[in-house]
């Protein structure tokens, strides 16, 4: 049961939720209450599908790349660090390019859900927590993380208009450095675990 908490509070991080409910809250600044809530159960789903997809198909992926977990891990760690960087520094023109991706409609799953929910660095991290499933039981647990993590970002960005008057634009902002303090964590220990396992240094 600890095992899978961690594992949906690591999944809830990766997932970048403030970050994603401050393109939300951008995106759709224009959209009734009502929908922005049917924008958000769209994103869910998506975030979802996609989550599934990773964690099934890395398997097949790395067999057909010729690569290992422990290599992926490295690969994957570094995008995640970089992507943990522009959290905390900010990055103005992913924002700007996920606004003018919005404007011609369908921003539920594009930006919304990919690439700000899913991008490289959650997709590298959901990979890596979908390889580590060792039989039956984890791997049931692994996806109802996955199932409580999207649940709690959909219900964020369902109640985004709530969450804007709590926490302000500068409150969402602070939360979303701490967020890619966490996420540099996450990603610090998949490259030192890659190169200690590559190297054969355990």
């Amino acid at each position: 049961m600890e095992q899978f908490f961690v594992t949906a509070v690591k999944i809830l991080i990766l997932l970048n939720p403030f970050a994603v409910l401050s393109t939300f809250l951008s995106l759709t600044a224009e959209h009734t209450p009502m929908e922005r809530f049917w924008i958000s159960i769209k994103s869910g789903v998506a975030v979802m599908a996609a989550g599934i997809i990773l964690f099934f198909c890395g398997q097949a992926v790395f067999s057909l790349l010729g690569i290992d977990i422990y290599l992926f891990k490295v690969g994957g760690g570094v995008i995640l660090m970089i992507c943990s960087v522009m959290l905390v520094w900010g990055d103005n023109r992913k924002n700007k390019r996920a606004v003018r991706s919005g404007e011609s409609g369908g921003i539920a799953v594009v930006p919304i859900a990919i690439p700000m929910a899913v991008g490289p660095g959650t997709a590298a991290g959901l990979i890596v927590i979908g390889l580590e499933r060792s039989n039956f039981v984890m791997t049931c647990s692994n996806l109802l993380a996955l199932l409580l993590s999207t649940i709690l970002l959909t219900a964020l960005l369902a109640l985004s208009t709530q969450a804007e008057r709590v926490f302000k634009k500068e409150g969402i902002q602070i939360i979303t450095k701490l967020s890619g303090l966490f996420l540099s964590a996450i990603a610090a220990k998949m490259i030192i675990e890659g190169v200690r396992y590559s190297l054969n240094l355990a």
